[in-house]
């Protein structure tokens, strides 16, 4: 074997790199070299065996895999801190090819195309999917139908399973409003798209102007603009002082004193993001209010079968059309790192592996 710039790792037996050249197949993997820092510093590729499927296992070969937010903020805010460094692999979702079958698997066969649900795994334990191949319990993998192309696959569970619990929790009847930060985030157009199929409004805040119209292109009923209106005073105003029914919180920090402020006595807040940090801000007088501010995280095994088909349909319908972006190569994940981290840059980054 010829590797460029290798370096062996400990007794663990890796082999970290930037560029491949082999004639053994092996499977590569982005890990980080610490537990707490900036991801594009420390996240590192390397290679090791290929895992053999145990029995009522499936090998998956990985294809196509989302950058998102969360990829980097398990290092940045040293979530993982706890964990083994070697165990780490980073990557929150994505899709492949059923590689290998072990044992007693008899629902699946090689080739076909598969989602790992890894959510369960992912923060307690480190287990992502920003790797070639990866060894899963048959019962964790979700068949992709033909339908469905592999760029919406791969984003099945982040956005499109947290959106469409996010929206069942809040409950929100028919013709009231929901409010929500960051809305031209990829999440923000489904939370616009999924809200107006079910019949709910929405009040969608962005910080550029050049956001507005298409949002409204796609559904939006209000698109304000947090760095030039007071969000509070045009929501009472839009809704005639009865108040958003909830919100969700993406960002955080100043976004969260502005949602819980907006949200009706009782109103419920859910953040799952934090764009802006870890820290928020919040006004006792909304708290006085019995606003219910809690952080959601999303249920992997919460009526799954339902929610998959549900999911799958609501895709080829297009009301959940996952936007995407530019790919890049498994190799090139700091790249990747950091065109997903660019404000405004429209659809989902992804790093795909289809030839190795």
């Amino acid at each position: 074997m010829v590797y460029t710039l290798p370096i062996l790792i400990g007794s663990v037996g890796y082999l970290q790199f930037d560029r491949l050249q082999s004639n053994e197949k092996m499977s590569r993997a982005v890990v980080p070299t610490a537990t707490s820092g900036d991801p594009v510093e420390l996240y590192k590729l390397v290679t090791k065996d290929i895992p053999k499927a145990g029995p009522g296992n499936v090998v998956v070969r990985m294809t196509l895999r989302p950058v998102n937010p969360t990829d980097s903020l398990v290092i940045q805010w040293g979530l993982w801190e706890h964990l083994d460094l070697d165990q780490l692999v980073i990557g929150s979702e994505g899709t492949g090819l059923v590689y290998e079958l072990g044992e007693g698997v008899t629902n699946f066969k090689k080739g076909q195309r598969v989602i790992p649900l890894i959510s369960t795994r992912y923060y307690p334990e480190g287990f992502g999917v920003w790797r070639d191949y990866v060894e899963m319990p048959a019962k964790d993998l979700v068949a992709v139908p033909d339908d469905i192309p592999d760029e919406f696959a791969a984003q099945f569970f982040v956005n499109p399973w947290a959106l469409y619990q996010m929206l069942k929790k809040l409950n929100t009847p028919k013709g009231e409003y929901i409010i929500q930060g960051a809305a031209a985030s990829v999440l923000g157009r489904q939370v616009i798209t999924l809200a107006k199929h079910w019949g709910v409004k929405t009040i969608n805040i962005v910080r550029r102007d050049s956001h507005i119209q298409e949002l409204k292109d796609i559904g939006a009923d209000y698109v304000l603009n947090s760095e030039t209106e007071d969000i509070p005073a045009k929501v009472n105003e839009i809704t005639g002082g009865k108040k958003a029914y909830g919100a969700l919180d993406p960002v955080l920090g100043e976004m969260t004193k502005i949602l819980c402020a907006s949200v009706r006595n009782g109103g419920e807040v859910l953040a799952y993001g934090a764009l802006s940090g870890n820290e928020l801000k919040l006004d006792v007088k909304d708290l006085m209010r019995g606003v219910d501010l809690k952080f959601f995280l999303v249920n992997g095994l919460l009526e799954r079968e339902e929610t998959t088909k549900e999911i799958f349909e609501l895709m080829r319908q297009k009301v959940l059309a996952p936007l995407s972006g530019k790919k890049f190569a498994l190799e090139e994940f700091r790249e990747a790192i950091i065109e997903g981290n660019k404000p405004g840059r429209g659809g989902k980054v992804f790093l795909e592996s289809y030839d190795n």
